[in-house]
């Protein structure tokens, strides 16, 4: 017997995993497959999205030169930095490898030309050192902004505040849609993916745009296309089907298999067996590429290692090594590392995860400078919210402004937007710890499109909020 919700669950994977490929056969495939395309106007843009609310205070942080060094001080207490990785209680302290204490300074200039002595979080030596060869930035004190204010003019709602503040769904929604007063489904990079100054690049018809290695998402997804979920370290297969998987794959296998079998003409089942035959040519292209380049491949794939974004950043850049072989010149991946929701544990749990990052990204950089291609593939960084400046015994609440980061060889490095002041009750504390941005993700938004190859119209259509920011897009990019 199939059941009903087997029968959508294997109709939503292929949907994902296919996304929505339009029917071809595989000979179609295999012939754009096998075009060798010129990718010297190649650009590629990551997006690393750190599910939870990454508590980026901790991230990136003031030294002891720094103006707001004793504010950070002492809004934080024991959850500065420089506090616990001298307790007895932090785990490098007790013999525990994986953990750290030496903080990593760097010194960042910002728009003005201040320079701001900073810190990386102890085990983010690889982004040390990307930051000192000038390919690393930081947006200082950014989030999900309708308009620029103050403190008392959100409070006093003489400015507008994006509906569901502190709310992880809502918020991931407004980050995704790129408009922070439109609850949209769709993604801005779904969006852009779909623009003609974007998909007259590509000659492919094997692959969309929009690749991601982490499940469905938002991010990818436009009018017309939904972007391929593809799974990392199994090229071309069909994330969540497999007899080899765990007893839910198997079902859901096999619910496939029997509903591939039924004699019907039912128009739900035509249509789930033509996703279900591209994925299997779009397995059989990916599959053959990578048996053709497997050695080249797997060099590229030694230079990480197991963790699970590591995995995630080897596969979009063994993606990046054949596109040529599938006619991209433009691509756009998704990929994500979870646990940043540190209501507790933080001072256990964050370290981890931060040098995670840090290794993965560094491990990204290194692949890329092997393929030549680091001033043509841009990564940055994103998340749900900020977390309090204040820390609530165990770690710290859903907050509003945080830090990304923004990284590659055509990046200009240095500090953008404001630092923050970090007293709590100072003149960005929105409320309790929560920090009010000064910067809005559209601004960064905005200048990564551009980079993609939007044009100013196009940049305009995508981010209509914009133009409630005087300083406009963030000029992260170094002139040509």
């Amino acid at each position: 017997m199939i059941l009903r919700r087997e029968v959508l669950k294997a109709l939503g994977l292929l949907g994902a995993s296919t996304a929505l490929l339009q029917s071809h056969s595989l000979h179609a495939l295999q012939q754009v497959a096998d075009q060798q395309q010129s990718a010297a106007d190649y650009k590629g843009l990551v997006c690393i999205m750190l599910n939870g609310g990454n508590d980026a205070f901790n991230m990136v942080f003031p030294d002891s030169q720094h103006r707001e060094y004793k504010n950070y001080m002492h809004t934080r207490q024991a959850l500065a930095v420089p506090n616990y990785v001298n307790q007895p209680q932090y785990l490098a302290n007790k013999g525990d490898e994986r953990y750290s204490k030496q903080l990593l300074p760097i010194m960042l200039r910002d728009l003005n030309g201040e320079q701001h002595a900073l810190n990386l979080h102890p085990g983010m030596q690889g982004l040390q050192t990307l930051t000192q060869e000038g390919q690393l930035a930081v947006v200082a004190n950014t989030g999900v902004l309708i308009e620029p204010g103050n403190r008392d003019e959100f409070k006093k709602n003489r400015k507008r505040k994006p509906a569901f503040l502190f709310a992880h769904n809502q918020q991931r929604k407004a980050v995704y849609s790129g408009i922070a007063d439109n609850n949209k489904t769709t993604g801005w990079a779904g969006h852009m993916n779909e623009l003609a100054s974007i998909t007259s690049h590509n000659t492919s018809t094997v692959l969309p745009v929009g690749i991601s290695f982490h499940g469905s998402n938002q991010w990818l997804r436009g009018q017309q296309t939904m972007g391929a979920v593809l799974a990392p370290g199994k090229p071309g297969g069909i994330v969540g089907l497999g007899e080899k998987g765990n007893k839910r794959q198997q079902a859901r296998t096999a619910t496939v298999q029997a509903l591939q079998s039924l004699p019907s003409d039912d128009v739900l089942l035509r249509l789930m067996r033509g996703k279900l035959a591209s994925a299997q040519d779009l397995s059989a292209v990916l599959t053959q590429l990578w048996m053709t380049h497997r050695k080249a491949l797997a060099k590229l794939d030694a230079l990480f290692d197991n963790g699970k974004l590591s995995r995630q950043l080897a596969a979009v850049a063994q993606t990046i090594f054949l596109r040529e072989s599938l006619g991209m010149h433009r691509q756009v991946f998704m990929v994500e590392l979870g646990g940043f929701d540190t209501h507790a544990g933080q001072i256990d749990k964050q370290p981890l995860l931060l040098a995670e990052l840090s290794r993965a990204i560094s491990s990204f950089q290194q692949a890329l400078a092997s393929l030549s291609l680091t001033k043509q593939v841009t990564t940055f960084t994103a998340s749900d919210f900020g977390r309090t400046l204040t820390s609530n015994g165990n770690g710290t609440d859903h907050g509003w402004g945080s830090h990304q980061l923004v990284i590659g060889g055509a990046v200009q490095g240095g500090l953008y937007g404001q630092w923050p002041n970090m007293l709590r009750g100072g003149v960005d504390d929105y409320r309790s710890g929560r920090l009010l941005p000064t910067t809005s993700l559209t601004q960064i938004n905005a200048s990564l499109a551009a980079w993609f190859g939007a044009s100013d119209d196009e940049v305009n259509a995508l981010f209509p909020n914009l133009r409630y920011f005087p300083a406009g897009a963030l000029p992260l990019f170094k002139r040509v």
